[in-house]
């Protein structure tokens, strides 16, 4: 079996050989230095947008990058899992918000405790809600 380096052996090997310091490298990344020491590092990997703009800095085929046997591939697909699962949530705590508002209405009519309005007033702006569709 063919001994491969892993992502941030490749990252670091090929920074060093362009004479690029971390804050260069982070700087044409639109990344900061500290992201750059923790993707050498492998403590985290970069998105594939990230990914991408390394294979063309770089002029490393994808497939130098993304090989077989290294972790980066589930890393990237574990990422976009933790995306669509926190946008479900705040979907759900937004549906979950509508319906006890709409019980607490029909209970309690005009009457509907002020606070209760603060509440989901609050929440909306700390979630700054911006994709109605849920989608």
């Amino acid at each position: 079996m063919e001994n491969y380096m892993n992502f941030g052996e490749v990252l670091q090997t090929k920074r060093k050989s362009m004479g690029l310091t971390q804050e260069d490298l982070a700087d044409k990344l639109f990344v900061s230095s500290k992201t750059i020491s923790n993707w050498e590092t492998n403590k985290t990997t970069p998105d594939i947008d990230n990914v991408i703009r390394i294979s063309q800095l770089f002029d490393i085929s994808l497939n130098n990058l993304l090989l077989e046997g290294s972790n980066m591939v589930e890393n990237i697909k574990k990422k976009a899992e933790i995306n669509n699962l926190k946008k479900y949530s705040y979907c759900t705590v937004i549906t979950d918000l509508v319906f006890l508002f709409i019980i607490l209405s029909s209970h309690y009519g005009a009457e509907l405790p002020i606070s209760i309005l603060v509440l989901l007033q609050s929440l909306k702006i700390k979630y700054k809600v911006y994709n109605p569709s849920c989608s």
